[in-house]
């Protein structure tokens, strides 16, 4: 049986790849274990991006207006994710994931207020265009 800590990284995996998708983004998974989670081509430029996943926390303990949303950025040996091993951090949190650089610190910080202009945020939600729910089409059709 899988940890609970198993379960929900690779549920955060699972988000961040459907949002990553959901953005025009092509996503893999490395085979072999690496420093990031997941590989990604980037829809505007078609470079190829590595990307750690990490769950949000929110801690309001600190004082100021709403909290603050806090991403770790580092390996359980507490040594940080820093380029060029990750171009992007991903912190999921519920169904909405934000893609934030990874510059090497071990905490990225984004008060609750200001997270969607601090980070840029992705959702789950599919891309204007894409099939919906009720319009049957062949893989051909959808091409």
């Amino acid at each position: 049986m899988a940890s609970e800590t198993g379960t929900i990284g690779t549920h955060a995996e699972l988000i961040a790849m459907t949002a990553l998708l959901a953005a025009g983004y092509e996503v893999a998974e490395p085979v072999a274990a690496e420093s990031y989670d997941l590989v990604a081509k980037e829809p505007g430029t078609g470079e190829w991006r590595t990307f750690q996943v990490k769950t949000l926390r929110y801690r309001d303990d600190k004082g100021g207006d709403g909290g603050y949303y806090v991403l770790n950025g580092t390996r359980n040996n507490g040594v940080a994710y820093g380029p060029p091993d990750v171009d992007f951090m991903v912190g999921v949190a519920g169904d909405v994931c934000y893609l934030v650089p990874c510059t090497g610190q071990s905490e990225y910080w984004a008060a609750a207020g200001a997270i969607d202009e601090k980070w840029r945020k992705l959702t789950v939600g599919m891309r204007s265009g894409a099939v919906s729910v009720g319009e049957p089409k062949t893989v051909m059709e959808a091409v």
